[in-house]
């Protein structure tokens, strides 16, 4: 009887033990995308205005895909003759195309019938307390379309940059990821809703790579 036991228990084991593991969950991808990035900003002395801009141009999937924001702070005298602030902007997107050299010297983006939302309020300082009149425009914006067109032209050699990390719960999951991006910076200039725009800038690829392994 106790070696019919002790039979039993070897042959149980030996079948836990031969016994599959559970399939685990393991994935691997990569993603890439391609961007030029562009700022700009501007004060004017006579008007005491503050102009800010920017404009991103992302190509990634066969896609390629412009926004751009830009708000103006101009200094006013609301009711009261207390000070204030006339807040103007526009910010949209659209398809474009984005045409480069290998390396990244040189790149042009455009596009045409860009959709976007230009609105403007009015900010008055009562004391500490700043107040937006009802009559300040809040809330009284647009639809409006736009083009782009501006050019990249590199100031700096090729930059190289990558980074990585990691997560990991014993015996659960164990995930790597990390990316790789290579750009040079420059100056972008060119034309966006009928405006002149000129400033600085990047352009370049990142590449993200991700392994994880879990139950």
């Amino acid at each position: 009887m106790r070696r019919a036991l002790f039979v039993a228990m070897v042959v149980g084991l030996v079948v836990a033990v031969a016994a599959p593991a559970a399939a685990r969950d393991v994935s691997n991808g990569s993603q890439s995308m391609v961007q030029m990035q562009g700022y700009s900003s501007s004060y004017d002395d006579a008007t005491g205005a503050w102009v800010e801009a920017s404009i991103y141009v992302t190509e990634y999937s066969n896609e390629t895909w412009i926004e751009y924001y830009r708000y103006s702070y101009t200094p006013i005298t609301c009711d009261g003759d207390v000070p204030g602030t006339l807040v103007e902007w526009i910010s949209g997107y659209g398809p474009g195309t984005l045409e480069r050299a290998r390396t990244y010297t040189t790149g042009l983006a455009s596009g045409t019938g860009l959709v976007g939302w230009m609105d403007s309020h009015t900010e008055c300082w009562y004391g500490e307390e700043m107040i937006v009149p009802e009559n300040g425009g809040d809330g009284d914006g647009h639809e409006v379309t736009f083009d782009v067109s501006v050019q990249f032209t590199s100031t700096s050699p090729l930059i190289r940059e990558k980074g990585s990390g990691s997560f990991k719960i014993p015996g659960e999951t164990n995930s790597h990821n990390s990316y790789s991006s290579v750009y040079r910076s420059g100056d972008v200039a060119g034309t966006v809703a009928g405006e002149t725009f000129a400033g600085g800038g990047s352009f370049g690829k990142t590449t993200w790579r991700y392994h994880s392994n879990s139950k």
